[in-house]
């Protein structure tokens, strides 16, 4: 029975959570049942950015969705992927964090996207790390990272239980920004 499985599930976790809190306000007999239990807390998506690589078999541009954090990795987890601008002088980038799990991007949700800005006068090729962290209480940390520059922008997004961010959270995120005129949304 999944309700079944769900409730003893959400007992189990609400015990450990008491038991690492507030330790003596657990029975001694629910205290020792509860020490052989481990539970990991994982992403329940994988997270990712739109990309345009240059496909190896035709040498054209593909638009793709990278994914960067796994899906079922461990929490707290980070990681890193390095992606390039595409043009000489090259302003900005729009850059755009996914939840899907394959590179087609018709098939993942888009996020949240922002525009980037980045200096002026540069050739091709420059390197841009994206870096996505995800914490214990499903917070996503991303930070795109101009490397020649040292321009970042970080954005912090606090998901609900299907790994989306709310509608009335996107938009006081996009009222922030542009009050603030400034490269950090939170």
């Amino acid at each position: 029975n999944v309700d079944e499985c769900v409730g003893l599930g959400a007992a189990l976790h609400a015990g450990l959570t008491m038991l690492r809190e507030k330790p003596d306000a657990v029975p001694a007999g629910i205290s020792s049942g509860l020490s052989d239990i481990n539970l990991t807390d994982v992403c329940n998506h994988s997270y990712g950015t739109i990309c345009a690589p240059i496909d190896k078999e035709t040498g054209r541009r593909v638009i793709e969705n990278r994914i960067i954090l796994k899906k079922n990795t461990p929490l707290p987890c980070e990681a890193s992927q390095v992606f390039y601008t595409l043009t000489d002088g090259q302003t900005e980038v729009e850059v755009t964090i996914t939840q899907g799990e394959g590179n087609d991007v018709e098939f993942v949700n888009t996020i949240s996207t922002y525009k980037f800005e980045l200096p002026p006068d540069r050739d091709a090729g420059c390197p841009i790390k994206v870096t996505y962290s995800y914490d214990m209480n499903q917070r996503m940390h991303c930070k795109f990272e101009d490397q020649e520059s040292g321009r970042v922008l970080e954005v912090d997004l606090s998901l609900d239980k299907e790994g989306k961010m709310s509608e009335s959270a996107k938009k006081g995120k996009g009222k922030e920004l542009s009050a603030v005129g400034r490269s950090k949304v939170e």
